[in-house]
């Protein structure tokens, strides 16, 4: 997956990737000082590489904060604020084409959302 070439969806064109992330931050600090943009760095899922996106844009999510595990066992990811997982639930259906709604984290303790594919049990039962 390293060589794929990710795309940016506002521009349709490739985002710069950057093999290290001390090297994005440099580039980040650089456009924050030219161009008075604010930017974060990200490790990419998809290829592996470093990219930037604005802050505006950044989801406050933690992985492995509450018990709570996916279909597959893994640790579900828990976004701090509902705005954040409605924001990764948008990003995700727009991407990848699924259907998903936002939940609760049942474990109050640590107080977060979660993203599910899976009914509501409420309605599972009409």
């Amino acid at each position: 997956m390293a060589n794929e070439k990710c795309i940016a969806k506002a521009t349709g064109k490739p985002l710069a990737a950057y093999a290290t992330k001390k090297e994005a931050k440099e580039s980040a600090a650089y456009a924050k000082k030219k161009y008075k943009s604010k930017l974060y760095v990200y490790k990419c899922e998809r290829c592996g590489s470093f990219h930037l996106a604005p802050k505006e844009s950044k989801i406050h999510v933690k992985k492995n904060a509450c018990p709570c595990r996916d279909s597959n066992g893994q640790p579900k990811a828990l976004y701090k604020r509902k705005k954040d997982a409605m924001k990764q639930l948008e990003k995700s259906q727009a991407e990848q084409h699924v259907k998903l709604r936002v939940y609760k984290c049942p474990h109050k303790l640590f107080g977060g959302w979660h993203l599910t594919h899976t009914e509501p049990i409420d309605k599972k039962r009409k």
